[in-house]
């Protein structure tokens, strides 16, 4: 069963034979223990990569008629793994994967293209007030794109006849998401059911040695146990399937489109 942070709160004064609180606000102690909780939810979401960190995810939308091969990666975001744009030029109107580009490696694609032909334009950025022109075409779905400052998304080109910028419904993104934290009674952490005895062994051992200098023997016994079982989890998760580990005899070719990996933080 999942714990809000009151609960966490509650059971760490409970073995530290402190008074009860009906809220985290109640006493110096409580407010104490609550951030000890907070900061173990983050060393465990640093150290494991846990996967129900990642989702998929839309791109914000410049709307601008100026900039129309622009986009934003949305708050909370701090990887992109891959990305897909909606492309009705297709006979199947399907998803297909838009390549991560190195920024310099964009720059040089997108600076092949002839500025006097009909269909490219250019785009003006101004980043850090630095102003950076990119050229695109206007009339084909994207193939490439490159993010620049952690935030902004530029890409090759975008079709005119369907769309008068690219739009955030037509894209599909997977990537990891950074981790939330609210100080309330009734916040629960976003984490497995089984890694709640993780997190509450690791904030007890934590309180324990800030609050009264002494160890928690049972508690750190028990967290490195669940530290070792994570870790075996993990390794079979991300192992490769039976089917996966078979020669690739050119199945799944649109994968080899999906681009780098790509993580600004």
């Amino acid at each position: 069963m999942k714990l809000t942070v009151l609960q966490y709160t509650q059971n760490i004064l409970s073995g530290l034979s402190s008074d009860e609180v009906n809220s985290i606000s109640d006493t110096v102690e409580s407010l104490q223990v609550a951030e000890i909780v907070k900061t173990s939810f983050f060393n465990i979401i640093a150290r494991a990569g846990l996967p129900e960190q990642k989702k998929m995810f839309q791109l914000d939308a410049s709307d601008s008629a100026i900039q129309p091969t622009l986009m934003f990666i949305p708050e909370g975001i701090r990887s992109m793994e891959w990305m897909k744009y909606f492309d009705a030029d297709t006979p199947a109107n399907m998803y297909k994967y838009v390549t991560i580009l190195p920024i310099q490696q964009y720059s040089d694609y997108v600076n092949g293209y002839n500025v006097s032909d009909a269909n490219v334009d250019t785009l003006n950025l101004t980043v850090n007030s630095e102003t950076f022109l990119f050229n695109y075409k206007n009339d084909v779905t994207p193939r490439y794109c490159a993010v620049l400052s952690n935030f902004y998304v530029i890409f090759d080109s975008f079709n005119n006849k369907l769309d008068s910028t690219l739009q955030s419904s037509k894209t599909q993104c997977y990537g990891r998401t950074s981790p939330v934290w609210l100080m309330e009674d009734s916040f629960i952490p976003e984490m497995d059911e089984e890694l709640v005895p993780l997190l509450l062994n690791e904030a007890k051992s934590l309180a324990y040695f800030e609050l009264k200098q002494t160890p928690h023997v049972k508690a750190e016994q028990e967290a490195k146990r669940q530290w070792s079982s994570l870790q075996k989890d993990k390794s079979i998760d991300n192992k490769p399937s039976s089917f996966d580990q078979l020669p690739n005899y050119g199945r799944m070719a649109a994968y080899r489109n999906k681009g780098p990996f790509f993580r600004w933080h």
